[in-house]
């Protein structure tokens, strides 16, 4: 896809000038006033994705954001991929509406060079190598992690353009809570979590369930042969987890799991064709830490599932398959501290990668299920310290995989706080990514001689924090070689794609009487840099205003994000060959609204789309409208 022809976004063109115009904007949003009212110091979350380490946000050397259930209820964002568009650095491409295939952009790499953890285990499916990120509800979610830039080098293969990682519910005292809306657009959803004390261990659980039947997936108008009729989504998900101490052992168990039927169109199928995809993520594992003296080795084993069955009324329908997907991990990790200030983090890893599909049966009438796998044996080891006003952090990981050989990355960083509000850090990485089995297999297309992907970066940022006003800026830039693209006129896989992203990154929040600002604004330039063109879906700028109120009575925020152009394309049914097409830029607002009632009862209100902006994020696919939705929440 890297080597479609598009027109780049000029210097002096509106698009530039819009970008410009938001920079302006999200500046003043965030920039403290001079008439500020000072508020206390908040508490500094401690985060363990950035190092692998626990250690506070503001201290992590890699840029770090970190969502908790209570900005997740905040929101009333049901859905992942809502709630992470409002971050920085995130663009997000959705065709059609909840459920439907998503692809995810961190600091302008592609979907697959993005690693999703659930609980420390890839979610990352081994067929395409990408995350499926379009039907998990945030029900079951207690807190997210966002690390941008590289991390190979702690995590291995997809870390490229950085980790997001998911933590399922874990309630730290006893108690219940119930929710439920419904609204426009076939809108209703019903959750609940209850946690309890078993002995010195907490048990919680959480299930919800929830649809929509508010657009049809594609719009004929641009994509003659699609059915116009409506695409709806039934969705449920739940989690389960026990976590306790025992000892000098501390262990966690658990459970996640969601489910999705997903009606979507095939235009190729024709304008009565009715396309279901039954599509399940599940994941489990169980972990221990012990303690020996200072020291913390911690054992863990798990696995993630993505499965999926499309059927349809087509009997000859391409869209018609098995997707299975699997990823089995077992780990040992050491932490130990090395003298004062300096920590040790080194451990062993394998993990078993499967992935099976009809699609690849080699006599084309999808019949046999073929199933291919590999073993991942990996080691790392990391040292992260300070020193007065000195902060570093350094990692060295070697992956060795069954199918092509081995992969060794580095990250080096440091940060300097040279005034007690001001810290200055700079990191430089190497990356890779492994083929996937559709870049090795897949029938026509497939490549087994492929190599993994290689990419480089360095990052510098300066931030300054004062209580709970931040603001920060960080430049940015990734170099990708030996890049997996898929070469006309046979389209068949080849390591020969170059690509380059230079970007930077300004985001902050400031605190005034009762209300809060938080804004964030990219401008990336991800290009091709053998036809020197943009990359797909992917805009030169983007930025995110967020105002949040909040009173003994109400709670609101106010959330819209502004997204510059993207360049797309779609095959044109008639001759099968790629169409290229220009997205426009579109801006997108939410509101969400709560009345306390009781301090165990409140009501919600929540305004999707609230200016009922037309737009699409994949050429020829709808986005929802806007949508009103009502509901009600008690915790007991």
């Amino acid at each position: 896809m890297f080597s479609e022809r598009f027109p780049p976004v000029r210097e002096g063109s509106p698009a530039y000038r819009a970008g410009v115009a938001w920079g302006f904007f999200a500046l003043a949003a965030w920039w403290p006033s001079a008439y500020a009212q000072e508020v206390p110091p908040v508490d500094d979350t401690i985060v363990v994705t950035a190092s692998r380490l626990q250690q506070p946000a503001s201290d992590a050397i890699p840029d770090t954001t970190v969502i908790t259930r209570a900005d997740i209820e905040q929101s009333q964002a049901h859905d992942l991929t809502t709630l992470l568009a409002q971050q920085a650095g995130v663009e997000i491409a959705r065709s059609g509406g909840f459920g439907s295939q998503t692809s995810l952009f961190l600091r302008g790499t592609n979907s697959n060079q993005v690693l999703v953890l659930v609980d420390g285990v890839p979610l990352n499916n081994s067929l395409s190598g990408a995350p499926t990120l379009g039907g998990i509800s945030t029900d079951s979610i207690e807190r997210i992690e966002i690390v941008r830039g590289n991390l190979s080098s702690l995590y291995g293969s997809e870390a490229i353009g950085g980790v997001i990682q998911i933590f399922t519910r874990a309630a730290s005292h006893p108690g219940a809570q119930v929710q439920a809306d419904a609204g426009q657009g076939g809108t209703r959803d019903a959750n609940a979590s209850v946690s309890t004390k078993l002995g010195s261990a907490m048990l919680t659980a959480s299930a919800g369930t929830s649809g929509q039947n508010a657009i049809s997936a594609q719009n004929p108008a641009q994509l003659p042969g699609a059915n116009p009729g409506l695409d709806g989504n039934n969705h449920r998900d739940g989690s389960l987890r026990l976590a306790g101490d025992a000892g000098s052992d501390q262990y966690d168990v658990w459970v996640w799991g969601n489910r999705n039927d997903t009606y979507f169109d095939n235009y190729f199928d024709g304008p009565t064709s009715i396309h279901l995809e039954h599509a399940t993520l599940q994941g489990y594992g169980a972990s221990d830490a012990h303690h020996f003296g200072q020291s913390v080795v911690q054992v863990q084993v798990a696995q993630t599932r993505d499965n999926s069955v499309d059927v349809s009324n087509v009997p000859t329908s391409f869209s018609n398959g098995v997707f299975y997907s699997s990823n089995q991990l077992a780990s040992v990790q050491d932490t130990t501290p090395i003298t004062a200030g300096v920590d040790f983090n080194g451990g062993l890893e394998h993990e078993l990668q499967t992935g099976s599909s009809n699609q690849y049966d080699p006599t084309g009438n999808n019949a046999a299920v073929t199933t291919f796998q590999r073993h991942i044996d990996s080691a790392w080891v990391g040292f992260s310290g300070h020193h007065g006003t000195q902060q570093w952090q350094a990692n060295v990981r070697h992956d060795q995989y069954s199918d092509f050989g081995g992969a060794t990355t580095g990250l080096l960083g440091w940060g300097w706080r040279f005034l007690p509000e001001w810290r200055l850090t700079a990191q430089a990485s190497s990356a890779f990514r492994a083929p996937s089995f559709n870049d090795l297999y897949y029938p026509y297309s497939g490549n087994p001689a492929l190599q993994p992907e290689r990419a480089r970066s360095e990052e510098v940022g300066v931030h300054w924090q004062r209580a709970s006003t931040t603001a920060g800026l960080t430049v940015y830039r990734t170099r990708i070689t030996n890049l997996i693209d898929y070469l006309a006129p046979n389209f068949v896989a080849t390591n020969i794609g170059r690509a380059a992203i230079n970007g930077a990154e300004l985001a902050g929040s400031w605190s005034w009487w009762r209300l809060r600002f938080e804004a964030n604004f990219n401008a990336d330039r991800p290009r091709d840099q053998i036809t020197g063109q943009p990359l797909l879906r992917r805009a030169d700028y983007y930025g995110n205003l967020g105002v949040s109120y909040a009173d003994p009575l109400w709670n609101g925020q106010f959330d819209i994000r502004r997204t510059g152009a993207r360049n797309d394309t779609y095959t044109n049914p008639a001759t099968f060959s790629s169409v290229a097409e220009q997205l426009a830029p579109y801006t997108l607002a939410r509101l969400a609204v709560e009345r306390v009632l009781t301090p165990n009862v409140r009501l919600q209100l929540r305004v999707e789309n609230l200016f009922n902006a037309h737009y699409q994020m994949v050429y020829g696919y709808n986005t929802l409208p806007r949508l009103i939705i009502a509901g009600v929440e008690a915790r007991l």
